[in-house]
């Protein structure tokens, strides 16, 4: 650590009070756009515009925490810039500790992905993911009304107004089309009132809420859930901030799905179960490569009735076993809290060895499959909702203790596990798979890799083989609709 770069105290934020609310938010959206694309956020243009959308994201968060209805100087670019250096440079004081414990790589991996991933990849896949959640209707459960009936309005009305938010501010839209076009097309986006209403925050409300998440210690929302992932948009006095517009997308997706089941285990549970099984189950079906595909199969252990996997798909000789789990990451794991960090890779560990035991017990014959399958032609991912991005290596560790328990695991039965069965977030199944390329020769390719075994992702996507016909169908309607618009 060099002490003359890295430092542990954020008291440089407070020179934001002298700073009106509204020259820094718009330094933040200025700095926003510049770096989105018409379909993501781009982090190649970031790195050359050196500043990073989560180094302004903490920008803005403590931009409304330190501000004065007094204030009348308007930031200038160098106050910024050296902010956000400074930022930067930040050193929280879990980190310490983990570099005291020999953890430090672990600790900084996952605060790292935690802060960063959230605002990776395409948003039309996320948007697409979400639309088939908040629209999936069954005789079990009904999405449509549950979401009207939480938050008042329809999901495609969200949907279509987070796409032209989106547009309307990325680099490459503001580029090409007139100025006064533009403006007028987003003041017509920015009529729609119930969209404002469940997106916007006033200031005061803001701090109300962020206080009431960290307590005393607002320091732990520099690498902690920002409330304008909930509410991307700030009311001041006289006008509607945006400090940073690719947020939109995650307002209407996976932050929209926390604050429909705050609370509300059951309903929580309800989608994991008929949602995201269904959701997974559809994307799979629909791979080029799939020549065969099952949902959850019941069979018996003795007395015991048990299920399989909540998927099983075959391309040719090879089959993987998916489950999925509406897991999402807890705030305490972005406060380095040990306990719930022990606490996930214990989790994760139950969760391969539920697919482990799945695999023997199609093995030794308990169910069956189209065909027989050998056991090295055998894979199993767990896939989760948000990932928490606990250490791969210390989940692996953590299967070998718990199954040892009950029988000897040789190192065979050890390489197995770690080559053969993987935690994957959502996100990394769907950047494969809806554009129609298969999972399986990355989980080949890394089988004789053991520097590859405790890997994040195996996502390696590619345009060659196009899209699957639902999300392509979803492209081309949701542009449909929002050209409607303007």
């Amino acid at each position: 650590m060099e002490e003359n770069l890295v430092h542990s105290s954020l008291d440089f934020l407070k020179v934001l009070e002298k700073f009106t609310l509204e020259s820094k938010l718009l330094a933040c959206q200025k700095h926003s756009s510049r770096i989105m694309t018409c379909s993501q956020v781009d982090m190649v243009k970031a790195y050359q515009e050196n500043i990073m959308p989560w180094e302004i994201e903490v920008f803005a968060a403590y931009s409304i925490v330190y501000d004065s209805d007094d204030a009348v100087e308007e930031l200038d670019g160098n106050t910024f810039a050296d902010t956000i250096t400074l930022i930067r440079n930040y050193w929280h004081d879990g980190l310490t500790s983990a570099e005291e414990s020999g953890k430090y790589p672990e600790a900084f991996m996952m605060i790292s992905a935690l802060q960063q991933f959230q605002v990776q990849g395409v948003f039309l896949q996320k948007l697409y993911r979400y639309h088939y959640f908040f629209t999936f209707q069954n005789d079990k459960l009904d999405m449509r009304k549950v979401f009207f009936d939480k938050m008042g309005a329809n999901y495609e009305q969200l949907e279509e107004f987070a796409f032209l938010v989106f547009l309307g501010f990325s680099k490459e839209v503001q580029d090409a089309i007139p100025p006064i076009e533009l403006q007028n097309i987003l003041t017509r986006v920015f009529a729609d009132k119930d969209a404002l209403r469940l997106l916007s925050i006033e200031k005061e409300e803001y701090k109300k809420q962020l206080f009431s998440l960290y307590a005393d210690n607002i320091i732990d929302q520099y690498y902690g859930l920002k409330i304008q992932y909930l509410y991307p948009f700030i009311s001041g006095q006289k006008f509607t901030y945006v400090p940073s517009p690719y947020l939109v997308i995650n307002a209407v997706t996976e932050s929209m799905l926390n604050r429909i089941t705050l609370g509300d285990n059951k309903l929580r549970r309800a989608i994991g179960k008929e949602v995201i099984e269904s959701y997974l189950y559809d994307i799979v079906s629909q791979l080029g490569t799939v020549t065969w595909i099952s949902p959850e199969i019941p069979y018996k252990n003795g007395k015991a009735n048990l299920l399989t996997s909540d998927v099983i798909a075959a391309e040719g000789d090879t089959v993987v076993f998916y489950d999925t789990k509406a897991i999402t990451p807890s705030l305490k794991l972005r406060k380095f809290d040990k306990a719930e960090i022990e606490n996930d890779i214990k989790i994760y560990a139950e969760d391969v060895i539920q697919i482990y035991n799945q695999i023997n017990n199609y093995l030794q014959g308990l169910f069956q499959l189209d065909k027989m399958y050998s056991k090295e032609n055998i894979y199993g991912i767990v896939v989760v909702l948000e990932d928490a991005v606990v250490s791969r290596k210390k989940v692996y560790e953590k299967v070998y203790d718990i199954l040892e328990e009950t029988m000897t695991l040789l190192e065979e039965g050890k390489d197995y596990i770690c080559s053969h069965i993987k935690v994957l977030p959502l996100r990394a199944i769907e950047c494969m798979i809806l554009q129609n390329t298969s999972l399986i020769p990355e989980l080949k390719e890394q089988l004789d890799k053991p520097e590859k075994w405790y890997n994040y992702t195996y996502a390696n996507a590619t345009t060659a083989n196009g899209l699957i016909p639902s999300f392509a169908q979803y492209e081309q309607d949701i542009k449909c609709r929002v050209s409607k618009q303007g």
